[in-house]
């Protein structure tokens, strides 16, 4: 048997709260405060895989002679604009998935390869 935990909300976190579970598909608060805490403490398993994948690519790309690729892409505008875009999701996303992406990827190095190119 599961033990039961009485939680105590203010107003404000409880009006995030409800507008979050509104927002979901949970058709019962105790089960979309579950869902988000379970959830969270797990990492992104698939979306870093995603990531380590989509950054390979990156690096062929990259790889290749005179910026551009065999397509005729300029690969340093595309590594800006994906720099510019991983910073921009990054901010936006919580402290944990900041944490996991952080283990894989080193913004600090993505900022200096961003201020290089000015």
């Amino acid at each position: 048997m599961g033990k039961y935990v009485p939680l105590r909300f203010n107003d404000a976190e409880e009006e995030v709260l409800l507008r979050l579970h509104a927002a979901s598909t949970d058709a019962a608060l105790g089960t979309h405060i579950k869902r988000v805490y379970f959830d969270a403490s797990q990492p992104n398993t698939n979306a870093l895989q995603g990531m380590r994948q989509e950054l390979g690519m990156f690096r062929e790309l990259l790889a290749r002679p005179n910026g551009l690729s065999a397509t005729g892409i300029d690969t340093d505008l595309l590594m800006g604009l994906i720099c510019g875009l991983y910073l921009m999701v990054r901010k936006s996303v919580g402290e944990g998935v900041r944490t996991q992406a952080d283990e894989f990827i080193d913004v600090s190095a993505v900022e200096n390869y961003l201020r290089g190119r000015r």
